[in-house]
């Protein structure tokens, strides 16, 4: 059976208006398969838009459309039942005088040529304070009620909302820059201040802001579990609706910061998927460095889950994690080096706590992990 890739590509780009041009006649067997990949990179509802756009003889059988369509109709119920979670946790947060702004998921999805076809994850929420000041306010409120919320969580305490939507809170909009973080917190927080309150009832970030931080968010799970288009399709939808001013200033940014390398590979991704054009790019495409996160995309799937390497566990896990971390070395090494010291720093961390229960292992528990982002 010929590769997928090209019709899958064409499909998303015909979704986000990209092109209306998809030239491909696939079999029935085909469409099943390109939909497993779309199940595979949470993008089933952009894919369904897609296929909605199509001519009747080019879209697919009329069963799987049927169940294609619930399934997105599912993702469009919850994405307003999100959208109505973080206004209401944005007003809750507002009455007692903290101002949040949304990150990621839903700020990001009101972006999109159809808002509610993104598939929704978490809600991303920043509200200042800092760690310590967070965690107060969130138990002062009844929101979180034990410590087992707090433990391994680097920049974020998890807490749930109404009908159980997990929401993050954090009280760093984002971590992770190697030994440039205090300017990267600075850039954020001086930028998150221009955050507007769009007519979903929540603060949505500056393009400029959700550009630099969404990229150190990328090039974290890169070294670690992975990526899957959503988290690319989102980049791409960033820049559609960047200015120029907004581009040359976030890659004045990125320089500082170290984060070329990885913006390289980014762009490739997006104009090899999205055909986005150069000059709405960062800065030019890394062939090498993007060819490897496409085939990083296409084995992992969402966050890396269907890829071998995800089912691993206990000394095997931790072995792969190590040369996996070898393998990513060339590709950017001051950030690949910043990680694993972090990582080793956390382990190290740990191992008092770990003594304690009688529980010494080389590999860590998922939650510990999160130290690492």
């Amino acid at each position: 059976m010929r590769s997928l890739s090209e019709p899958f590509y064409k499909i998303l780009q015909v979704a986000l208006g990209t092109t209306q041009d998809f030239l491909f006649t696939l079999s029935a067997e085909e469409w099943q398969k390109l939909h497993v990949m779309a199940k595979q990179q949470s993008v089933l509802g952009i894919v369904y838009d897609g296929i909605a756009r199509l001519p009747k003889e080019k879209r697919p059988p009329m069963e799987l459309t049927l169940r294609w369509s619930c399934v997105a109709e599912s993702i469009r119920g919850m994405n307003e039942k999100m959208n109505r979670e973080a206004a209401r946790i944005t007003r809750l947060f507002e009455d007692h005088g903290r101002r949040s702004v949304i990150l990621k998921g839903q700020a990001n999805a009101r972006l999109y040529p159809n808002p509610l076809a993104r598939q929704a994850g978490d809600i991303d929420i920043w509200i200042p304070g800092g760690f310590k000041g967070v965690v107060e306010f969130l138990k002062e409120h009844g929101l979180i009620s034990d410590e087992k919320n707090l433990r391994g969580i680097f920049h974020h305490v998890e807490m749930l909302g109404e009908d159980g939507i997990p929401i993050e809170v954090h009280y760093k909009p984002a971590s992770g820059i190697p030994f440039r973080d205090g300017e990267f917190q600075k850039f954020l927080l001086d930028e998150v201040g221009g955050a507007t309150l769009v007519p979903e009832g929540f603060y949505s970030p500056t393009i400029k802001f959700a550009l630099v931080m969404q990229l150190a968010h990328l090039q974290q799970h890169f070294f670690s579990k992975g990526l899957g288009l959503r988290q690319y399709m989102d980049y791409y939808m960033l820049l559609l609706h960047s200015t120029e001013e907004d581009r040359r200033e976030v890659a004045a940014v990125m320089k500082r910061l170290s984060m070329m390398r990885a913006c390289g590979g980014v762009m490739w991704v997006l104009g090899r998927v999205f055909a986005l054009e150069q000059e709405k790019m960062l800065c030019l495409p890394d062939s090498w460095r993007g060819r490897r996160l496409l085939r990083q995309v296409l084995e992992g799937g969402n966050f890396g889950q269907y890829g071998k390497e995800y089912r691993l566990r206990g000394v095997p896990r931790w072995f792969n994690d190590r040369l996996r971390m070898l393998r990513w070395f060339p590709f950017d090494p001051v950030n690949v080096l910043f990680k694993e010291l972090r990582y080793w720093r956390a382990t190290l961390f740990l191992i008092p706590a770990r003594i304690r229960k009688r529980e010494l292992f080389l590999s860590r528990t998922r939650d510990e992990q999160k130290l690492d982002f």
